[in-house]
């Protein structure tokens, strides 16, 4: 029976300053790959927006350019916290993180995962 590595919990971080550092810097290249994940997808949808949207009278309002940046930032956010695509798990596995670990301590898997045969 072998598992794969489970994520530290709070009291193992708080007193082991090695694996507080690794555990913190899982977590930024996370957020970043996210984060660039998410600038992919707004380049993208805000291109889509701007080509395919109907030009009339009726979007030449003040707020109308805003809102639709916001609306598109907001779906590449959702997009790349759900990974769609898959960028940002591949730019952790470049830099060398434990997307695994990382995801299991966001809650997104569960902590130990059993590769027993049955």
């Amino acid at each position: 029976m072998s598992t794969q590595s489970v994520p530290p919990t709070g009291l193992e971080l708080m007193h082991d300053p090695k694996l507080l550092a690794a555990h913190l810097k899982s977590q930024k290249a996370a957020a970043g790959a996210e984060e660039l994940e998410a600038g992919l997808f707004a380049t993208v949808l805000g291109n889509m927006e701007k080509n395919l949207s109907i030009k009339d009278e009726e979007n030449s309002d003040a707020g109308h350019e805003a809102w639709g940046a916001i609306g598109v930032r907001a779906v590449s956010q959702a997009l790349a916290q759900r990974h769609v695509l898959g960028f940002a798990q591949m730019i952790q596995h470049a830099l060398g993180v434990d997307a695994g670990a990382t995801a299991a301590t966001n809650g997104m898997v569960p902590k130990q995962i059993s590769t027993e045969k049955r």
